[in-house]
């Protein structure tokens, strides 16, 4: 068959082919729009699907459970926390900490509602109270699985002090996102004894009302047998109608945990915890003062008659300034086949991480930095002592300017390498170090020392002055008050366990009990770097606000080590209660009555550090003499985080055989440092540091010398 068209329709024909290659493209660029956003949908739904965490709930202890008993899962690494619960006939301080991925640690402090103490209540030290400490170990998380399988962790409750709540268990939890529900099932024994369980749903989870999402309903098989006298010490705690406590728990503003709940068949308990993650935080406020890296101006000027030395230093001077750096030193020099070299000495007293600072070195020499400049080398320095160096090859910098070379390329490039000897040069600038730094910091003293661990506080405010002197040459200086305190009518030993060694600690409570403008600390101290990694310091002064006296350390820690280690020593005196002198008499009870001996302190180290930096994770053991004279061996485990946070772990055993409750105790404790950056609009180094003992004694008692090397090398390095 022939199908013959005429010219109209040929046209028409024509026209149509014509039309469709004109919207193929059209139509091809709609499907693959189509296309992409099926497949961002596809993407966004899988993202969601796994960072979809069913949240978390802390049971009266603040530990991760339900209300009595825990649960195998944890926090996030980096959180803290702190709480109260009433749970009758306890009344509960906590605090929790996630110093680790899988490792949960928290503390309660139990107040005895109406249960006086026999010795202590009669002297005015109120109810009955216990201190404790519990850890948890998670094995394995539900979302490691996906929450295909369920979590498992180990944990022990209350091993410290008088341990009236010790508990020892093992607890699986599994996770049912979809259905937002999550079941436990573990083994206890001592105070949780036999098979214990719990769940928690959140009904509301995906609800339209977003105040609902974070409501949830539990339960728990409550396995404490409250009846038995050596399971619950409070005897108005043991009555018990029903082994099933439930309740509700809800979650305000994803920081403030409440819970309300129904326990043991007899009282109502509530309890209200608030917590931030301290250890990833970029800081409550945005760092909307800081700088950005520095792109412009750009002045590749050569130095000479347009651009002359002082128009050269003064340009650098500004720039760093501008960047947060304090620009001290400029030398200009000429090397072997005429290369031209700049060396910079830098302060650095804004950035916490070695990367930042890096990445604003980088672009200010890629700016600023004149074509017939062949290497420059940045001495970075801290405390009056040079830290490290960098060596950058110009070559280098100018095709990383022009985007040539990558950052990452540009780090390889131009290591950190220990500091060098200037030699010969001409100094181009050079200028004072910072002689006078103002600085205002909250004055927190805590301890336990009494029946239980009677918590014992002052609050004030500390104004820190600090800078050089001839330069070189650092001196703190930290004046204090007292504003609130329940400390004054403590007195200066444990009166149910009276320390029988000198009282080289137990005895602060008298310069806690000070009034009117108080002297904390006032120190000279001379850091030194020798080269190859060596350094040396010699301090002198009032450390403490309980020791004065002379200190020496030496450290070798040389750049890309892992490993450092060196030695410390120091003579020391008592400062007196009352007044700005040195005493050379200390206290020592025998029994309980104090008497006095001459006293020279003396303490001397053997310290070895080992940085994990793939676990951000810093040990730390002194092996030595401490100040009560007892020989032994300090150790120490550091995290540190992204955001400066560092959480800090130690024990001491020595030969001191200190007595509590009959058995030998060793020194513990706990110790956070937070950079106050976290709280500004701009970066800053400076840090808040609280620690505290398990208990306040004598034994395994080190005195502060000033700044430690160790801490002022390696928290640059970082």
């Amino acid at each position: 068959m022939v199908l013959y068209l005429d010219k109209n329709a040929c046209k028409s024909v024509v026209c149509c082919l014509f039309f469709l290659l004109l919207h193929l493209p059209l139509i091809s660029l709609e499907n693959d729009a189509c296309r992409l956003f099926e497949d961002l949908s596809v993407v966004d739904y899988w993202n969601k699907k796994i960072k979809d965490k069913l949240p978390m709930t802390y049971n009266h202890q603040l530990q991760g459970g339900y209300f009595q008993m825990p649960s195998a899962r944890c926090g996030d690494e980096g959180e803290i926390a702190a709480g109260y619960s009433h749970v009758y006939p306890y009344r509960n301080y906590n605090l929790r900490c996630q110093m680790f991925e899988r490792l949960e640690i928290s503390g309660n402090y139990r107040i005895f509602s109406g249960l006086k103490d026999p010795v202590l209540s009669p002297l005015g030290f109120g109810d009955l109270s216990d201190k404790g400490a519990n850890v948890k170990w998670t094995v394995l998380k539900p979302e490691d699985s996906a929450c295909a399988f369920p979590g498992f962790a180990v944990g022990v409750d209350d091993f410290i002090g008088t341990r009236r709540f010790f508990s020892q268990y093992l607890v699986f939890t599994q996770v049912f996102t979809e259905c937002n529900l999550e079941i436990s099932l573990g083994y206890g024994r001592k105070r949780i004894h036999g098979f214990f369980g719990g769940f928690n749903f959140m009904p509301f989870r995906q609800a339209l009302l977003q105040w609902l999402n974070s409501l949830s309903l539990s339960a728990e098989f409550d396995a404490i047998n409250y009846r038995s006298e050596k399971k619950e010490p409070h005897p108005k705690g043991r009555r018990q109608r029903s082994s099933i406590n439930y309740g509700v728990k809800y979650r305000l503003f994803d920081a403030l945990d409440l819970s309300c709940s129904y326990i043991r068949g007899e009282r109502f308990a509530f309890a209200a915890s608030i917590f931030y993650n301290f250890g990833t935080s970029h800081g409550f406020l945005p760092k909307i003062d800081d700088k950005l890296p520095l792109k412009a101006p750009v002045n590749w000027e050569p130095l000479g008659e347009v651009r002359s030395d002082e128009l050269f230093a003064s340009e650098l001077l500004f720039a760093f300034q501008e960047q947060g750096l304090t620009l001290l030193d400029i030398y200009l020099s000429n090397e072997s086949c005429n290369a031209k070299r700049v060396t910079l000495h830098v302060l650095n007293e804004t950035y916490w991480l070695e990367k930042e600072l890096r990445c604003r070195l980088n672009h200010l020499l890629a700016a600023l930095m004149p074509s017939d400049v062949d290497e420059v080398i940045i001495v970075i320095a801290s405390e009056g002592v040079a830290i490290q160096q960098y060596l950058f090859r110009m070559e280098y910098v100018r095709l990383f300017a022009s985007q040539l070379l990558s950052p990452y390329e540009l780090n390889i490039l131009t290591p950190m390498t220990d500091v060098e000897p200037i030699l010969a040069s001409y100094h181009l600038l050079k200028r004072n170090r910072p002689p006078f730094n103002f600085e205002i910091l909250p004055r927190t003293n805590t301890l336990f020392g009494s029946s239980g661990g009677k918590f014992k506080y002052t609050l004030g405010l500390n104004v820190a002055i600090n800078g050089f002197i001839f330069n070189d040459v650092y001196y703190s200086t930290l004046l204090g008050c007292n504003m609130f305190s329940n400390i004054k009518h403590s007195k200066g030993y444990d009166r149910l366990n009276p320390s029988q060694l000198i009282q080289v600690r137990s005895d602060i409570v008298k310069y806690y009990n000070q009034k009117g403008l108080l002297i904390d600390e006032a120190y000279l101290q001379k850091n030194s770097n020798w080269g190859s990694g060596i350094f040396t310091k010699v301090s002198a002064g009032y450390f403490e606000v309980e020791y004065g006296g002379i200190a020496s350390e030496a450290l070798y820690y040389p750049v890309q080590s892992r490993l450092a280690f060196g030695a410390s020593c120091a003579l020391l005196k008592k400062r007196s209660y009352k007044n700005l002198w040195l005493t050379n008499r200390i206290g020592k009870l025998q029994g309980v009555t104090l008497h006095h001996k001459k006293f020279l302190g003396s303490q001397y180290f053997f310290n070895l550090y080992y940085d994990i930096e793939e676990l951000r994770l810093n040990c730390q053991f002194s092996l030595g003499k401490f100040l009560a004279n007892d020989f032994g061996i300090k150790s120490a485990l550091t995290h540190y985080f992204p955001s400066g946070l560092r959480m800090t772990m130690w024990y001491t055993w020595t030969n001191g055989k200190d007595k509590i409750n009959g058995r030998t105790y060793h020194d513990k404790g706990i110790e956070f440092s937070l950079p106050f950056d976290i709280f500004y609009t701009y970066s800053e180094r400076s840090r808040w540091t609280y620690g505290m003992s398990a208990w306040l004694r004598d034994v395994g008692v080190e005195a502060n010398t000033g700044l430690k090397l160790y801490e002022l090398i390696n928290q640059q390095r970082q």
